[in-house]
């Protein structure tokens, strides 16, 4: 059987209303206990898109007793808290504030939770807030950034794929009008040999009548043979005398059927001449009428198809390249939003890490956003517009460039801007900064600065800065 104590653990759960905050689970907390687990909030909506800080102290507060977390999920974890917090009994505040993308600020009422005295213990370890941990988080950010971008570049390329394909379908298009010309080619082709065999079957039909001519002349000239030599019987056998006029007459009347049907045979055959002639010529003619009119029709359709394809081919042309610029256009634009929008990201992401490591008191090189202050000359009055650095946890300061309006950079001192120091030293006139030079702070918690700009004010600039924990050591 275990003898020994369940340890519990438990949680300090406190609600933000607005800026009103307060612990809705009051625990009875022992100073030299490590039975918290974290810290939980509950915030209201006014707190959206804040980046929210944790500020907690022990008794009366302290700027290097303080300890200063950032909010991650709405929860604090107990296990990045320094063990001094509950090593004696004491009164814990905690207290919230926060800061938006727009430079502004946020902040919560402080809340107490009593911490008795328990047996007193020795803290081997000290728990520091890992760095590391809030710098992988603004990382994380910005990869979500760039994969945005990346999403924005995959849909124009989806874009410029549909261009190529309408492109396509125009090259299609000119294919299918050539091989319309061809198959109107072939058509002519074989309509003209078809007329060829039209006029052999002509010229065979005219080879025939002829023969049949020939044949019914041969038949009449044997008809005619046949009664002459039966004429020729009777005479001789009825008197010899007559027989010599007989056969004269005979003889003539011959001649002159010979001569009868050698005029009819040519007539015939002239005839037949001309007849074939003619209906061969007629067919030459009306198949070369046919094979004109065709080709002409064959050409117009060839020629309204060309002009109708190229037609549509410059049409297409014309709306791929208005679709392509409308693309391009839109890319570029997209693209300059998204570097404008991941610079400012940048920018805020490199603000608030230089409040971090201010706040921990980690030697860095940071920015700060000031605007300058309206001076007629540089030497007039100090403006009402004064900037505070937290230089509590630091040796040496040293101004880098000052850029404005994120474009124009100065090494100061400049003209015409210039950035004054007002409690630098016990000599009430301002020092002017001088780029990179280092000046002591080692006795101040807070540098108070602004930024003069002769003849106008209202600007927004970034002030460029390195702090140093310590004095760096020269070797001779």
């Amino acid at each position: 059987m275990d003898g020994g104590l369940k340890e519990k653990k438990m949680n300090i759960n406190i609600e933000i209303k607005g800026q009103q905050a307060h612990i809705v689970n009051q625990q009875s907390l022992i100073s030299g206990t490590s039975n918290l687990e974290e810290i939980k909030f509950d915030f209201s909506s006014e707190w959206n898109g804040y980046t929210k800080t944790a500020v907690i102290y022990v008794d009366d507060y302290s700027i290097s007793d303080s300890v200063k977390m950032l909010v991650e999920k709405d929860v604090v974890s107990a296990e990045k808290l320094p063990d001094w917090l509950f090593r004696e009994e004491c009164e814990l505040y905690i207290g919230v504030f926060g800061d938006n993308s727009e430079g502004r600020r946020i902040t919560s009422t402080i809340v107490c939770q009593k911490v008795k005295k328990g047996v007193p213990v020795d803290v081997v370890n000290e728990i520091t807030p890992d760095i590391y941990n809030q710098i992988i988080k603004i990382m994380c950010d910005t990869r979500a950034l760039v994969k945005e971008a990346d999403e924005k570049i995959e849909v124009n390329k989806g874009y410029l794929e549909q261009a190529e394909q309408k492109a396509n379908e125009a090259s299609e298009s000119a294919m299918r009008a050539e091989n319309s010309e061809s198959n109107i080619n072939a058509t002519v082709n074989a309509f003209n040999d078809m007329s060829e065999t039209k006029k052999i079957e002509l010229i065979n039909a005219a080879d025939a009548k002829m023969t049949d001519i020939n044949t019914l002349a041969d038949a009449k000239i044997k008809d005619l043979d046949s009664v002459s030599g039966e004429k020729s019987n009777d005479i001789a056998t009825l008197t010899t005398a007559k027989m010599e006029d007989i056969a004269n007459v005979t003889n003539a009347k011959l001649g002159d059927i010979n001569n009868t049907a050698q005029a009819q045979i040519v007539s015939i055959n002239e005839v037949s001449y001309q007849n074939t002639k003619s209906g061969t010529d007629a067919v030459n003619k009306a198949a070369q009428g046919k094979i004109y009119s065709i080709n002409e029709t064959a050409q117009g359709q060839i020629n309204g198809i060309t002009e109708t394809a190229q037609g549509k081919i410059k049409d297409i042309n014309n709306t791929a390249a208005s679709q392509i610029n409308a693309i391009n256009n839109t890319a570029i634009s997209q693209l300059s939003a998204i570097n404008k929008t991941a610079q400012s990201q940048i920018k805020n992401m490199t603000i608030k890490y230089s409040d971090m490591c201010r706040t921990l008191g980690i030697e860095h090189e940071g920015i700060m956003l000031a605007n300058t202050s309206y001076n007629s000359n540089e030497s007039g009055s100090i403006p009402p517009d004064i900037y505070s650095i937290d230089v509590s946890k630091f040796k040496d300061i040293e101004f880098g460039k000052l850029v404005i309006a994120d474009t124009y950079e100065y090494t100061l001192p400049a003209y015409p801007i210039s950035i004054f120091l007002t409690n630098l030293k016990d000599d009430p006139a301002p020092e002017k900064v001088t780029t990179g030079k280092r000046y002591d702070v080692s006795l101040l918690n807070d540098l108070q600065f602004y930024v003069s700009y002769i003849g106008s004010g209202g600007y927004e600039t970034t002030v460029n800065y390195k702090l140093y924990n310590k004095l760096e050591e020269t070797t001779e």
